[in-house]
């Protein structure tokens, strides 16, 4: 249910008043501490905190442990980061006609607020969605898709992703469809988004509550184009007879001292990267933000192990390559990995970005872990395949993708991804 206890101090009170308190209320959703990143639990009333800057402010829940009520005169680490928030996603079919519809609550811990000069404070959190091309107004007739919006079926899961400028700013993947449905939005080529935190989306609720927010503007609604996702199949996924035991272990005892010399990584993270070594992606699917760097690093350490033979020099066929949508996240993972790494010798990590044929863009390609968009990816096994023989251990490296947050879903990229012996869609 939503938040029905809250934590506030005299200030955030003041400022706010009591139509902003109860519209924060009915829009946010006690489940993980934003500071911890706990479950808050159902019986203990959460506290609220709001940081403001520059007439835009971040209210987030937290236990009264981790963090006191109060008002903050300072930008929002949760509100930029958001490593810590959590967001749930269901699929129905919205009359008239039987609308294929993507409902997502995209925040349930944190509410953006916004000032106006003569009205004060409202929760804002669907304005950005807005500015992206998503209306308030239930369309009348066939609306044109969004282009920030992108959405892909793989069997009976969907995906959708917002992007804006290049960035992957929300990544909803692998939510359950039915059949039905699912027909309905490869008939139509398009699934509408609908976004709102006036619901739980983890829970079952009369669809009439959903067309009532609808009729009162509390949903923001755009088309996401449908494209295609080539899903890795069983010959390419993540075997747990890839490594023997005692390798996997090693391997993964090594990784964790060394995110451990900062951050020890929960054992749901570690969990996740044992299930993707077995050929489950899901859990490292659903982890967001620190959560999902440490899995990927875990399971990257271990398939580099074989990226070199016995004299260091690296091998046709070794390495692993990390696909990210975007330069945003590629700087993410090279900034998480590399400090890691430089603590070793035995393992390098380098991040695509020079020219393919250049001395830098060689070196880098020949690295245990690489990182780098799809287009750089592109790039290269387009220049190293007619390189000829100079490059002839380039043009076979890589023993694994992990193609990150929807990368390489273009059907045009799939000369790429199937050459991998082993790949995941992460």
């Amino acid at each position: 249910m939503a938040v029905s206890r809250l934590r506030t101090d005299a200030v955030t009170k003041g400022r706010l008043g009591p139509r902003v308190i109860a519209d924060l209320k009915a829009g946010l959703w006690p489940v993980d501490c934003q500071s911890c990143g706990e479950p808050l639990g159902r019986w203990t009333a959460a506290a609220l905190e709001v940081a403001a800057d520059d007439g835009f402010a971040a209210a987030s829940l937290h236990h009264p442990r981790c963090r006191r009520p109060g008002w903050q005169d300072r930008p929002s680490a949760a509100a930029a980061e958001q490593p810590l928030l959590s967001w749930r996603a269901g699929c129905v079919l919205l009359p008239p006609g039987g609308v294929p519809t993507f409902l997502v609550n995209p925040s349930y811990e944190c509410a953006l607020l916004r000032r106006a000069a003569d009205s004060g404070w409202r929760v804002a959190t669907l304005d950005p969605f807005v500015l992206l091309g998503l209306v308030l107004d239930f369309p009348s007739r066939r609306p044109p898709v969004v282009p920030a919006l992108s959405a892909a079926l793989d069997g009976d899961r969907i995906s959708v992703d917002v992007r804006y400028d290049g960035a992957v700013l929300h990544a909803w993947h692998d939510v359950p469809i039915d059949a039905e449905i699912a027909d309905a939005v490869r008939e139509s080529g398009d699934v509408l988004v609908a976004v709102t935190t006036l619901l739980d989306v983890s829970k079952p609720f009369p669809l009439d509550v959903l067309l009532t927010l609808v009729g009162a503007r509390r949903v923001a609604l755009g088309p996401a184009r449908l494209t295609s996702v080539r899903s890795s199949g069983p010959a390419q996924a993540l075997r747990g007879d890839d490594f023997s035991a005692d390798v996997h272990r090693r391997s993964f005892a090594a990784a964790y001292g060394l995110i451990s010399l900062s951050r020890p990584p929960r054992d749901a993270d570690v969990a996740a990267a044992l299930a993707l070594c077995e050929g489950d992606e899901r859990p490292v699917r659903q982890l967001r933000g620190h959560a999902k760097l440490t899995a990927l690093f875990l399971v990257s350490h271990l398939y580099a192990l074989g990226s070199r033979d016995a004299g260091r020099t690296a091998r046709g066929g070794g390495g692993v390559h990390v696909i990210v949508p975007d330069a945003h996240r590629a700087k993410e993972y090279a900034d998480f990995f590399a400090p890691l790494l430089e603590r070793t010798k035995a393992m390098t990590v380098a991040r695509l970005g020079a020219e393919p044929l250049s001395a830098e863009g060689a070196a880098a390609y020949l690295a245990d872990i690489v990182i780098g968009t799809e287009e750089e990816f592109a790039a290269c096994c387009a220049a190293y395949r007619d390189a000829g023989p100079d490059f002839a251990r380039h043009a076979g490296r890589g023993q694994l993708a992990l193609l990150v947050e929807g990368a390489c879903a273009d059907p045009g990229l799939a000369a790429i991804t199937r050459r991998y012996p082993r790949l995941a869609a992460v």
